[in-house]
Parts: C-alpha cells; sequence; structure tokens
C-alpha cells in the first residue's frame, strides 16, 4: 500500500498523476509528489519483510530483492536487509526489521516513477501504523536503456498501446501516444525477454490480448511481427 494524497492505495491501482508521499533525501522535506510512470515486473523470488513500530504494531512488506529501503542512513536492497535494521517511518519515527524470509516464489512487483524527489512510502496490507521510505530507483542501470522487452502502456481513455523495446522506449512511446491521441499515459507494463524475437512475439501477444491491431481498445495500428514468428515457431 502506498501512501497518496487520497489515502493509501495499491502500488496496482496507482496511476501517472496521483500525488504520493514522498520526502527530499537532500533536504528532509517530505510532501506530494505526481507519480509519472507505474511499471510491474515479474521475479522469481519474493521478500518477506516483518518489522515492527515499537508501539505495538507490526505489519509486513512483500517485495522483491533489489527494492531499495532507507535503512541506517542509506539505501539497502530488501534483498540485503537483517534483522534488527531499522526502517524510517512517514513521521521520521523508526520501525525495527523483526524477520526477513526470501522464498523461492513468483512475485509480480511494481514500482512507480516519481517527480523530483523518486521516493515514496509504504506499508503492508491493513497495517495499522505508519508507511516507510523506498526508493523508485531499482537498479536497472544501464538496463533502462538497453533490455529489450515487450511492454504495454494504458492511457487515461482505457485504451492501450503494447510494443517491443526497452523501458526507455516504453516512456517515449507513452508520451507520443498521449500526446498525438490527447489521452495521458498512466501506466506501463514491461516484461523483459530473452531476445528480440521473442520480444516481438511477446509484442504480438499483448497486442491479441487487447484485440489485436484493429480494435478500438488500443492504438496499435499495425500487426506486429511477431505474430510471423509465433507461426513459425509453432506457438
Amino acid at each position: 500500500m502506498v501512501k497518496t494524497a487520497d489515502g493509501y492505495k495499491a502500488i496496482a491501482h496507482i496511476q501517472a498523476g496521483d500525488r504520493v508521499f514522498a520526502k527530499d533525501e537532500a533536504s528532509g522535506k517530505t510532501g506530494y509528489k505526481p507519480v509519472t510512470a507505474r511499471y510491474g515486473n515479474p521475479y522469481r523470488e519474493t521478500v518477506y519483510i516483518e518489522i515492527s513500530d515499537g508501539i505495538g504494531n507490526n505489519q509486513t512488506l512483500i517485495s522483491n530483492k533489489i527494492h531499495p529501503f532507507y535503512s541506517q542512513g542509506k539505501w539497502i536492497q530488501a534483498g540485503r536487509l537483517k534483522k534488527g535494521d531499522t526502517l524510517l517511518s512517514e513521521s521520521g519515527a523508526k520501525q525495527t526489521v523483526q524477520n526477513i524470509t526470501l522464498k523461492q516464489q513468483p512475485l509480480k512487483a511494481y514500482n512507480l516513477t516519481v517527480a523530483d524527489w523518486h521516493t515514496y512510502f509504504v506499508k503492508g496490507d491493513k497495517a495499522e501504523t505508519e508507511g516507510v521510505w523506498v526508493h523508485n530507483e531499482c537498479p536497472y542501470g544501464e538496463k533502462y536503456r538497453t533490455e529489450v522487452g515487450s511492454y504495454t502502456n494504458t492511457h487515461e481513455s482505457g485504451r492501450t498501446y503494447s510494443g517491443k523495446g526497452t523501458r526507455q522506449r516504453s516512456q517515449i512511446s507513452g508520451a507520443r501516444e498521449a500526446r498525438v491521441n490527447n489521452d495521458p499515459h498512466i501506466a506501463t507494463d514491461f516484461t523483459p525477454a530473452k531476445n528480440n524475437r521473442e520480444a516481438f512475439k511477446d509484442e504480438s501477444r499483448r497486442i491479441d490480448a487487447h484485440g489485436g491491431s484493429k480494435s478500438t481498445n488500443n492504438y496499435n495500428r499495425i500487426e506486429s511481427p511477431g505474430k510471423k514468428y509465433r507461426k513459425q515457431d509453432g506457438d
């Protein structure tokens, strides 16, 4: 659950334009900042982080291994947290890690891009305590510009555009369709692929899942080369 200007929301329901509670690492200021994108990615492992606020309230956060949490004055990936580490709450109070469990369990995890301060606060579902501070920058690094996959951009009208390319390309595409169609880009779902051919095939599957290239449900105007590859590969 993410703290927004409208209360806590499940991260899967956050849209570009929503304002989330954020903190500036340099100045310590807090306030609400707009979300500019939402991503969804699959992971092979799931991390369960059990924490306590010290006044009788406990919560469990579910994360991928690489999401950065603020602990002991620096950003630490979820998979590297350990019992006794402290996390920073919305009010500046500390919450203490009680247990970390790593499971070989698939997870569809979401992340946000937050304007200016690039952080937000999360808490467990139904938790009766404050959220803790996390960064929006999972360490994609160079992968943001180089890792190829398939993506589906969702726009405010509910229409979609599915494509093949990098995460960076997905954002360029979202901005283009938003401008051409006067339909703001609100979310991105991106899945890496092992090669270009598989990325094209995944693109084709995404287009089909949203009604095909001639459907008014999406902004795809031509068929993906992946359709031909799927036929050749017997998919």
